[in-house]
């Protein structure tokens, strides 16, 4: 029985999987078009990239100390 419920998720994750790869492809087709169709809305794109980064980055850091600091109340 376990075989049979344990048989979607991995064909759901190959899924997820292989849409994750096609819209990377397409994301740098994309890029390399605007590349070449305008190289200053390429630069403003990266900058907005880069700021999405760090935000992802600081929340992360927020969650991860909060957690942290939760674990020492505790123990």
């Amino acid at each position: 029985m376990s075989k049979a419920v344990g048989q979607p998720l991995p064909n759901a994750l190959r899924k997820v999987v292989d849409l994750l790869g096609e819209s990377r492809i397409r994301i740098d087709a994309m890029e390399q078009i605007l590349v070449k169709t305008n190289p200053v809305a390429y630069e403003l794109y990266l900058g907005a990239i880069k700021n999405l980064q760090a935000q992802k980055a600081a929340e992360l850091k927020k969650i991860l100390i909060v957690g942290l600091k939760s674990k020492v109340r505790e123990g």
